[in-house]
């Protein structure tokens, strides 16, 4: 699947980016039974405020696919692709849900 970005993309410096068709991973959070469940498990939690509820219910409305590697820089390799790294910006999940179950890949 390739997506093309809704406006002009901005790096942090202000240089314009020069968007690319590569291959990457995604999580597919748009997957309709996960994001039943996802929804399920909002509903059931308790949360601080109604605004924390309404951010997480905005944010599953809108996101579907998330690319979270890229082929090139510094990084950890995917175990099951070396061609591919874990996106920077994407560590923080991918690593909590990787260290999850890396015993039961790893073995």
């Amino acid at each position: 699947m390739y997506s093309e970005p809704e406006k002009r993309v901005v790096s942090r410096s202000g240089d314009g980016c020069v968007v690319a068709l590569t291959d990457q991973w995604y999580i597919t959070y748009g997957e309709e039974e996960w994001k039943k469940l996802a929804e399920e498990c909002l509903s059931n939690m308790n949360l601080y405020s109604d605004e924390t509820r309404h951010g997480f219910e905005h944010t599953m409305s809108w996101l579907n696919q998330w690319a979270w590697s890229r082929s090139f820089g510094l990084g950890t390799r995917i175990p099951w692709h070396k061609d591919f790294l874990v996106e920077s910006l994407s560590d923080s999940t991918i690593y909590m849900a990787y260290y999850t179950v890396s015993h039961l890949l790893h073995n």
